[in-house]
């Protein structure tokens, strides 16, 4: 997302472990869209993945023409066709999206032989030591992300001190800040991973950012 990768990375090097996220919004699509474009030519228009949750479909990962209509993941789908009759909806495929994630993971080995799951549509990658071999921080990032953009696949990512910092910041990108301490702090309470009710109250006690 270029919050971090604004950072003087170079002056962290040697003093710890350096994380790269990698997050995939619209992971359900980009698999549905590269491994079945037989299923993905029936649509035209706006498109969204939908599940069925407590026996009403709902909208599970809105493409980017969608979101732009103003519709939602979890959106009712009678809603969200009331409010755009042209969308074209896929059912979810949580088993092929997680093979899908996996192979994502095994390619990423030419990076870092350090690469791990990072929730349902993420990888976490320990680039430590391993920056120096493609000139850089960011000119790795951006082979990452170029070789996945190449093959289709929409990705976010941020480089931090700990995985922590870099799962949030790839999902929940904060405003440009010079360096990653300052990034952080600009992220919003959500990160924290707290129960519902504890980030509400923080909002409401006016606490909006880390």
């Amino acid at each position: 997302n270029g919050t971090v990768d604004r950072a003087d990375s170079s002056s962290m090097e040697g003093t710890g472990r350096r994380y790269l996220a990698l997050w995939f919004p619209f992971l359900p699509l980009d698999r549905l869209r590269i491994a079945r474009p037989d299923r993905w030519a029936q649509g035209d228009g706006p498109r969204a993945m939908v599940d069925s949750v407590r026996g009403a479909m709902r909208l599970a990962c809105p493409d980017e023409d969608a979101l732009s209509l103003g519709l939602s993941a979890g959106m009712a789908l009678a809603d969200a066709r009331a409010q755009e009759p042209g969308l074209a909806v896929f059912e979810v495929d949580p088993h092929a999206d997680q093979d899908w994630l996996e192979r994502l993971c095994d390619g990423c080995g030419r990076y870092t032989p350090v690469v791990a799951l990072d929730g349902p549509a993420g990888l976490m990658l320990d680039i430590s030591g391993c920056a120096h071999l493609w000139g850089g921080e960011a000119p790795l990032a951006n082979a990452v992300t170029d070789r996945l953009a190449r093959h289709g696949m929409r990705a976010r990512h941020a480089l931090a001190n700990t995985a922590e910092a870099a799962h949030a910041l790839a999902r929940y990108p904060a405003a440009p800040a010079p360096d990653e301490d300052a990034a952080i702090r600009r992220l919003p309470v959500e990160p924290l991973g707290l129960e519902a009710d504890s980030t509400l109250a923080l909002r409401r006690a006016g606490l909006r950012h880390i």
